[in-house]
């Protein structure tokens, strides 16, 4: 049995020993940021931009509280986008007004955006908050640059008579190697 023990723990140091010089693959999912859009009454229905927020994309000391750098980043996807409607007038909107929602991103010194997630249709539920579809993209192009564009639009069901505001939730993964 002492013997056993001996050549188990002598496997273990050997196989820790070894491994030192491979890469080691990092993966952390983060709720990444959180802002609000306005969006603004209007008089008609149909295709409507329901707004624009430029989002501050500092990751560097994000990847460094998690063990990396930017060098070693190989990936950017964001996993999931929430909306909240929060609409305090008497009779408050709800995700009924919408019959899809689209959201997209882009380079804050360009126009060109890209489609990243939707939700079409959009259930007729009352629902006040709604997760949306998310595509698998690599955004680590837009993710290395100081600043990003994230743009919501969709197709009104009816005229929006008042403001209000959509609280957007982003949750982001970060891939990449670390070589040790």
């Amino acid at each position: 049995m002492k013997n056993l023990f001996y050549a188990l723990a002598a496997c273990f140091l050997l196989f820790s020993y070894s491994c030192k010089d491979d890469l080691t693959a990092f993966s952390f999912t983060h709720d990444y940021a959180e802002f609000e859009i306005e969006v603004d009454p209007t008089t008609t229905q149909g295709n409507i931009s329901l707004g624009e927020y430029e989002v501050s994309t500092n990751i560097t000391n994000l990847l460094k509280d998690n063990g990396a750098s930017l060098e070693h980043l190989k990936s950017v996807t964001v996993k999931s986008i929430n909306l909240a409607i929060d609409d305090s007038s008497a009779t408050p909107y709800t995700f009924n007004l919408l019959g899809k929602i689209n959201a997209k991103i882009g380079n804050t010194n360009s126009s060109s955006m890209i489609d990243f997630a939707k939700k079409d249709p959009v259930p007729s539920t009352g629902l006040t908050a709604i997760d949306l579809d998310m595509f698998d993209t690599d955004l680590l192009g837009y993710f290395r640059n100081s600043n990003i564009k994230f743009n919501l639009s969709g197709f009104t069901n009816a005229p929006i008579d008042h403001p209000f505001i959509v609280k957007v939730k982003l949750r982001v993964q970060f891939e990449g190697d670390i070589i040790k």
